[in-house]
């Protein structure tokens, strides 16, 4: 820890004296710190570097999530020149930290969880405030390069496989069916990245962290990130509970089976996007513990395709890439 994160940690807390220790989590390019000062309180430091632009928009974020009553840590003092962040301490339990409970025990989190994700999908969007700064909506091109980056670093790089030219143009015209389709869904603001190392739970509650991804999207991304969530296991009759849980909620004007259908095409492109960034992570990143998670995630990839009729290629191409991984 340098001098200037020292100064701004004695400033804002008033102690002069205090512990810290490294939290090693994360693909990012934030650094961060639990603090320890006299009489036993903890908070957590983030420092967060300029290699992802959207990094900066974490603080007004919280602050938009605040005001519209979902759970975000609490902000204690931050520095956008110096790119310094003191944050409440959520502790160390997180969903992913409780995969091995049993159902019965990790249910009423998931539903919570689902609850409070419901209540961003459902604000409006005339209601997100102008001056605040998000990512880049979801819109063609943006699936389209979820997919490319999926073939690019996961396909070819992980699994070593290449299409041929039937293949590259079933593969295409798949694809862009799959773009049709998910651009029919109304769009409303999304987490992105709402999986269970992003949920935290304190005081048995969950509370959302990196969430500086949010942009315009369709909920079912959102879905798919937890309920296909590679990171943890979940049975059919645990998965099934969950997204008629959601449906329950939302109380959409579609059928369930319409609602299923989107929600397993939501996975299908969340998961394609995760795979990739393993690949890219583990690979070109030198993060090698991500690539522990493809196994999962390619599983729960070709179980999405299996789901409907409508994606053949990506369904023999996961498959054909599960039994690499697995020989």
């Amino acid at each position: 820890m340098n001098r200037d994160i020292r100064q701004f940690v004695n400033h804002h807390l008033g102690a002069v004296e205090f512990q810290y220790d490294p939290i090693l989590k994360g693909g990012s390019d934030r650094t961060f710190y639990r603090v320890r000062v006299p009489g036993g309180s903890t908070f957590i430091f983030m420092e967060y570097g300029t290699d992802v632009e959207e990094n900066a928009y974490w603080a007004e974020i919280n602050r938009f999530m605040t005001e519209i009553g979902m759970p975000v840590p609490r902000i204690i003092a931050f520095d956008f020149r110096k790119r310094f962040m003191l944050l409440e301490d959520l502790g160390d339990a997180d969903l992913y930290s409780l995969r091995a409970a049993p159902w019965r025990k990790r249910r009423r989190h998931y539903l919570t969880a689902l609850s409070g994700i419901h209540r961003l999908h459902r604000t409006p969007l005339s209601d997100v405030p102008a001056s605040l700064k998000l990512c880049r909506g979801y819109d063609r091109s943006l699936y389209a390069w979820e997919h490319a980056y999926f073939r690019e670093n996961f396909v070819e790089a992980v699994c070593g496989l290449s299409l041929s030219g039937p293949q590259e143009r079933d593969w295409a015209e798949e694809m862009e069916a799959l773009i049709d389709r998910l651009q029919k869904i109304p769009e409303c603001l999304i987490h992105r990245d709402f999986q269970s190392q992003n949920i935290m739970i304190r005081n048995d509650r969950p509370v959302f962290l990196d969430f500086q991804g949010m942009r315009t999207g369709n909920l079912f991304y959102d879905l798919g990130s937890l309920i296909c969530d590679p990171y943890v296991s979940f049975s059919s009759s645990e998965r099934n509970e969950l997204v008629a849980f959601y449906y329950r909620i939302m109380e959409p004007d579609y059928s369930f089976e319409k609602f299923t259908d989107y929600f397993w095409e939501g996975a299908a492109q969340r998961l394609m996007q995760a795979l990739g960034a393993y690949g890219f992570l583990g690979l070109k990143k030198n993060k090698p513990d991500f690539l522990r998670h493809t196994a999962g995630g390619i599983r729960n990839l070709a179980a999405a395709a299996s789901q409907t009729g409508t994606m053949p290629v990506l369904k023999e191409l996961a498959r054909t890439c599960a039994n690499k991984l697995s020989a």
